[in-house]
């Protein structure tokens, strides 16, 4: 089993890869450099879709596919019907309060097209887990989030699952998918050093999750346990992410960064390791499931 790169230019910090299925495109944030790449697999075109002076660190595709963008300055739609369908114009959905080392670095939406979207500080304290909704205020759901990270649903949707990258934990909570409201947490999965740190995961029609480790150079599978079942080497230390994709979800893309590299252009640290910034993929024998729109 071959984990190959798709030849993306070096990314500084690419995170939240969403699959398109109206397009059969891949898509990613680059939040430090402030941009969202696409990738066509059928046609191996990559290409950025966005770039403004917002950090985006979490994104969904509503269901007429605009886009709903989490930044470091709000929350906002982005129109993509002007410019024979390029990306252009922003409108704000939410102004959240937040301090001036605080943004939002992941997200996911559920199956009534809420969002929940987390931030960090640079300060790696008090970051919150928001529930967004349309016509109706921001809900706080966690608060003193250390990192917040990677999200996902169980099939069944009892359960909701939240990872804080800084406590290198997965917790698992009961999910009311009426309210949207989360209860009853208890840690589904706590990383070592040696495994790195629980970043993006997502989730196979298995019920089995896979999580992305940074600076520890591979995915892990998770069974309904909490239980290491795979690990996925990855040809670099910080992947950062992990979505399903291509028309039968067959193919796991993985993100990677090179965020505190020395050289941007190889992604290498001081040393000369590869820290990371390519964007691969891989057949792991298994189908995921379909990502639900923001319904915004």
């Amino acid at each position: 089993m071959r984990v190959g790169s798709i030849g993306n230019p070096i990314c500084r910090l690419a995170e939240c890869p969403i699959w398109n299925d109206n397009d059969n495109t891949l898509y990613w944030t680059d939040i430090l450099e402030k941009r969202i790449w696409k990738y066509q697999p059928e046609s191996n075109v990559i290409g950025v879709e966005w770039e403004g002076d917002l950090m985006v660190g979490g994104y969904a595709f509503t269901e007429d596919n605009d886009i709903v963008l989490c930044t470091d300055k709000g929350v906002y739609r982005l129109s993509r019907k002007s410019r024979g369908g390029r990306a252009s114009e922003l409108q704000l959905l939410f102004d959240i309060p937040m301090a001036d080392d605080e943004r939002f670095n992941d997200i996911t939406t559920d199956p009534r097209g809420r969002i929940f979207a987390g931030t960090l500080t640079e300060r790696r304290v008090d970051g919150i887990l928001y529930r967004l909704e349309s016509g109706k205020a921001p809900v706080a759901v966690l608060k003193d989030i250390a990192t917040s990270n990677g999200m996902t649903f169980s099939l069944d949707l009892k359960y909701f699952f939240h990872t804080d990258s800084r406590a290198r934990t997965i917790t698992k909570y009961e999910y009311d998918p009426g309210t949207g409201d989360i209860g009853n947490p208890h840690v589904f999965y706590r990383g070592s050093e040696r495994d790195g740190v629980p970043d993006g995961i997502t989730i196979d029609l298995q019920d089995h999750i896979w999580v992305a480790c940074w600076r520890g150079s591979k995915v892990i599978r998770l069974d309904p346990d909490g239980s290491v079942v795979r690990e996925l080497p990855v040809p670099a230390i910080q992947p950062s992410s992990v979505v399903f994709g291509n028309e039968n979800l067959d193919e796991l893309y993985i993100t990677s960064a090179c965020q505190g590299c020395a050289d941007l252009a190889k992604g290498t640290d001081g040393e000369g390791r590869y820290l990371g910034g390519e964007i691969y993929c891989v057949s792991p024998g298994v189908t995921g499931r379909r990502e639900w729109p923001a319904r915004f």
